[in-house]
């Protein structure tokens, strides 16, 4: 269970990572296709690590629904502190509150 956190972890950070990257990149794709080249290979190994650490976490607990909530609880927590990391920058109102109705919803999934 322990491997299957870190992966998800790691996948999830990467995936965070890639996708900001990618938003973040100058130009048009189709004059420069080659800038897309890191965040795809990034994904695709966040892509990787999520799929073991989905296989792992349902083969350690036999419930698809406690990794999935662990998935979601984790890109809640983790994208926040990804994007400050790379941009510096925090969410306005609309989005903070949209964060916390969604922090709540899930809480009261995992809860209830």
């Amino acid at each position: 269970m322990v491997v299957a956190l870190l992966l998800m972890i790691f996948g999830e950070i990467l995936t965070i990572y890639s996708e900001v990257y990618a938003s973040k990149l100058p130009g048009r794709v189709m004059e420069t296709p080659g800038m897309f080249l890191k965040p795809m290979i990034l994904i695709c190994i966040a892509g990787i690590s999520l799929i073991l650490a989905y296989w792992m976490g349902y083969q350690g607990t036999g419930n698809i629904w406690v990794v999935t909530v662990a998935s979601l609880t984790l890109l809640l927590v983790l994208e926040p502190i990804v994007i400050y990391a790379m941009l510096r920058e925090l969410p306005e109102r609309g989005a903070l509150i949209g964060f916390i109705l969604g922090a709540a919803g899930l809480i009261s999934t995992v809860a209830l």
